[in-house]
């Protein structure tokens, strides 16, 4: 009997020095998670008079995963993405309708805009509404390569109109606009001094884009500011596109009449021509955000994170993929940097959490214990050889 039990040492020790060598061969591999094994006592029962226990070996009760987190690499690719805290890249199988989950974020955007893992797994996340809600869970696609163009509504200024200004002088400004076609026209209004505190506005667009008959006036305070008032509308009647009214924001206190320079400081207004896709950038919560020609960003996408119940219970497969099971529990998906879900870096990886020189130790500690077993069954055999001599 005590070779047999010597054996299920030579079995359980050649079991964890195999478990050990895939720590060290994968300690190199992105976001892989060693593994340690655990051992239990085998106990039978003797029965004579009484019922005795006693040690028959030993077996391999199984192994568990270290999930603690790997270091960050920085790879200078901004497709990179590192999950900091809890939670799994959700990726999916398009011929077999599968998702698995992943911690290893070496992603890149295939010929058709998709990203994707070196696999071909596509990476699932949360479509960005225009009004910035999230909506559902789908593939990560950047086939919106432009953004439409927007008409200007309204606009703001930064003017101050020199006090000094003999009456009926005049200053204009002009001030790019955009119509629903995104083409830019230039929008001119000229300032007329009526009085010591008093100026007439009108507005005026070339011809070759429509008419505009929009005017007003407007009157400061002793002190500079502009005396209060309601916001202009500027009505545009253009040929291409028919009527335009931008709203002129000179409430805000931007608008003065002070003894300097009369002088146009800044601009704002919310229309833009079309653009085009040029790049895009990750942040920390996992949001894409598109940069155009027309130097207006868009969110498009939120990385979408899983977590489980029991991690423990996934089931491990190739390429650093895991499947949800029974054990694990059904995936509870989230976004990116919210909540329990860990945090994103981008242009980097997460490295593997290996721990060289502790798999070198017990691989020791089990070479050391499997010689012992293998000096047992060598003793057995010669007890063996012994009594075999004596009949």
């Amino acid at each position: 009997m005590s070779f047999y039990t010597a054996l299920t040492g030579l079995n359980a020790f050649n079991t964890q020095i195999s478990v050990i060598s895939d720590n060290i061969a994968n300690q190199e591999t992105t976001a892989f998670k060693s593994e340690s094994i655990t051992f239990a006592e085998i106990l039978t029962e003797e029965y004579y008079n009484s019922t005795v226990t006693t040690g028959n070996g030993v077996t391999v009760e199984g192994t568990s995963t270290s999930w603690t987190q790997g270091s960050l690499s920085s790879t200078g690719n901004g497709n990179d993405l590192a999950i900091t805290g809890s939670g799994f890249f959700i990726v999916k199988d398009e011929t077999a309708g599968i998702s698995y989950y992943t911690r290893d974020g070496g992603f890149s955007y295939d010929d058709d805009g998709i990203l994707v893992t070196d696999s071909g797994k596509i990476v699932q996340g949360y479509v960005i509404n225009d009004d910035g809600t999230l909506g559902l869970v789908g593939d990560i696609t950047l086939t919106q390569d432009t953004i439409d163009p927007v008409a200007t509504s309204e606009m703001n200024t930064e003017i101050n109109l020199n006090s000094s200004t003999d009456t009926s002088g005049t200053f204009s400004v002009t001030i790019q606009v955009y119509d629903t076609q995104g083409t830019e026209i230039p929008l001119t209004i000229e300032f007329e001094k009526t009085g010591s505190n008093a100026w007439t506005w009108t507005a005026d667009i070339d011809s070759s884009y429509g008419t505009t008959t929009s005017s007003g006036t407007m009157t400061f305070n002793t002190d500079g500011t502009l005396a209060t008032g309601t916001n202009p509308s500027i009505t545009l009647n253009l040929t291409s596109s028919g009527t335009q009214t931008i709203t002129w924001n000179i409430t805000n206190g931007d608008f003065t009449q002070y003894s300097s320079d009369s002088v146009l400081t800044s601009q704002t207004q919310d229309g833009y021509a079309m653009g085009t896709l040029e790049s895009v950038s990750i942040n920390s919560e996992g949001v894409i955000t598109g940069a155009y020609s027309n130097d207006q960003t868009q969110a498009l996408y939120q990385i979408a994170l899983a977590t489980f119940a029991n991690s423990d219970g996934l089931n491990q497969l190739d390429n650093g993929l895991y499947a949800a099971t029974a054990s694990s529990g059904i995936a509870v998906v989230g976004a990116a940097g919210s909540g329990e879900y860990g945090s994103i870096t981008s242009g980097a990886l997460e490295t593997s959490n290996v721990d060289l020189a502790l798999e070198l130790s017990n691989l020791v500690i089990a070479q050391r214990a499997y010689q012992a077993c293998a000096k047992l069954i060598t003793a057995e055999d010669e007890m063996i050889q012994t009594t075999i001599n004596m009949t």
